[in-house]
């Protein structure tokens, strides 16, 4: 399959996962991600925000900023001005407003440097060597290689039948994949 084709196809899989499936997969997702010690240690964790039917940020947002975990982490997440992309401190939910394809994203109050911390991306599809299939956009891709820092982790969460278990993805000389990859029914690190 192109990349195109994977897209689409992962896209069909993710809108026909049932609602009960999907919240005990998110939830699934949440624990294992929390657990981590690279994420108990982080200070600044930087995930992206879900939107339709990507695995769910928002909860694990709320955990750090509301929940058992407030204020544990700092939080910034990102917000698309054309080609690129920064990142920006929230305090609360409220700081999150419609934006880009309606994707919530932050008010411009606090602009970060993702340079140590936990980066959390988001991906269409992965293999088992953690090569990932974004939206086809590039937006962390570029932001990685301008930014990137050997002190900042790259994660990345999915729904397990988002990782193709045979077939390898063929990845270009930008391509950035992250570390760790969490699903639902493992965690899968880069070799």
């Amino acid at each position: 399959m192109t990349k195109d084709e994977y897209r689409k196809y992962m896209k069909k899989l993710r809108k026909e996962f049932s609602r009960e499936e999907r919240n005990n997969s998110n939830q699934s997702i949440m624990t294992k991600l929390i657990e981590m010690q690279c994420i108990k240690d982080a200070e600044w964790l930087y995930p992206f925000v879900s939107y339709g039917t990507e695995a769910d940020t928002l909860n694990i947002i709320r955990y750090y900023l509301e929940g058992e975990g407030k204020g544990s982490k700092r939080i910034a997440v990102p917000k698309v001005h054309g080609e690129d992309m920064d990142f920006y401190e929230i305090k609360s939910m409220d700081d999150l407003e419609p934006g880009y394809m309606g994707i919530p994203e932050p008010i411009e109050k606090n602009p970060v440097k993702a340079s140590d911390g936990v980066m959390i991306m988001p991906g269409l599809v992965f293999d088992r060597e953690l090569n990932r299939i974004g939206y086809g956009r590039g937006y962390y891709d570029r932001y990685l290689h301008q930014y990137g820092s050997n002190n900042l982790i790259k994660a990345a969460i999915a729904f397990d039948f988002q990782v193709l278990k045979e077939d390898k993805i063929i990845s270009d000389s930008h391509d950035i994949k992250p570390d760790i990859l969490i699903t639902d029914k493992d965690i899968y690190y880069c070799s």
